[in-house]
């Protein structure tokens, strides 16, 4: 086939997808129409552009807020991946005016099987903690507080997605509600925190207020709480303001159990690795008095000398 007939045959399926997926609309069948989303994917996955222009098409119909909470209702029966996250789609115009659907929506895909939906829900309340900050917030507290683990972990990744929006008001608020997190036990919980939600937002949109928080939470006696925060720079964010973790770093290469000390090293290969400007730096305010850092420093002079 000559390119030029190849593309107008992708051009001619996309506009024949969105056609069949508005009519199933049209007809009141939502299923049909997740059909139709599933078949532009391959093994039941579909690219987030399909998605998105679905959610342009969903906009485009004008659909009621009852019919909406219908298709959702019927389509979150349903087991299949882009069933539920076309039940996201459809759900989320209704953040400013249906919590409880919202919640029971979150609650639910949180704790699903399926990694792809999980995120659907931390993605679906990020943006109602974005749009709707102060009424999602408390539901997102009794969830990161006594939920189980996936729906404690979409609850902070629903923060770091909130947190984009760098309102100078939400803060505080926003390090409150995932400080509870801090000592949780579950690695799903916690190896979306510290370098995830923690070093690569919260980070960038709060600086000054998410290192005093740090400075404070570094003070925690609890391993998986200064875990979380030395993980914080093994971000790319984390590495960029490295200069003001060093007094953080000192204080938790002190400390020798296994967990804090694979956390500082690596914090200190990473930084390293982004910045071997810094390599005089960290060794002097290391001193040489702390093992792990020496060997994070050992391990970046055989790593320069190789390049």
């Amino acid at each position: 086939m000559r390119p030029h007939r190849a593309i107008r045959g992708a051009a001619a399926a996309l506009i024949d997808w969105e056609r069949a997926f508005e009519k199933a609309l049209a007809a009141g069948d939502p299923l049909a129409a997740s059909d139709v989303l599933r078949r532009t994917g391959t093994r039941g996955w579909v690219k987030k552009a399909e998605y998105s222009r679905a959610a342009a098409i969903v906009r485009a119909q004008s659909a009621s807020a009852l019919v909406r909470r219908d298709w959702a209702t019927r389509l979150l029966q349903h087991p299949r991946r882009v069933d539920k996250q076309l039940a996201a789609v459809i759900l989320r115009p209704l953040i400013g005016t249906h919590r409880a659907d919202i919640e029971r929506a979150v609650h639910r895909l949180a704790r699903d099987e399926d990694w792809e939906v999980r995120e659907s829900a931390a993605s679906l309340l990020g943006d109602a903690l974005e749009r709707e900050f102060s009424t999602y917030l408390t539901p997102a507290q009794v969830w990161i507080a006594a939920g189980e683990p996936r729906l404690r972990r979409a609850v902070i990744v629903a923060a770091k997605y909130a947190a984009r929006a760098r309102h100078p008001d939400r803060a505080e608020r926003l390090l409150d509600l995932i400080e509870p997190a801090l000592a949780d036990h579950d690695e799903y919980v916690r190896r979306s925190l510290g370098a995830f939600a923690i070093g690569d937002q919260l980070l960038r949109s709060y600086p000054d207020q998410t290192f005093a928080r740090l400075e404070r939470w570094a003070r925690d006696p609890n391993e998986n709480v200064r875990w979380n925060v030395a993980s914080t720079f093994t971000s790319a964010s984390g590495a960029r303001v490295a200069e003001r973790a060093f007094g953080i770093l000192a204080f938790l290469a002190a400390d020798t159990r296994p967990l804090v000390t694979r956390a500082v090293g690596a914090a200190v290969r990473n930084i390293l690795r982004r910045r071997p400007e810094l390599r005089d730096a960290v060794a002097a305010w290391d001193g040489g008095q702390r093992a792990v850092v020496q060997r994070a420093l050992a391990a970046s002079a055989v790593t320069h000398v190789r390049a």
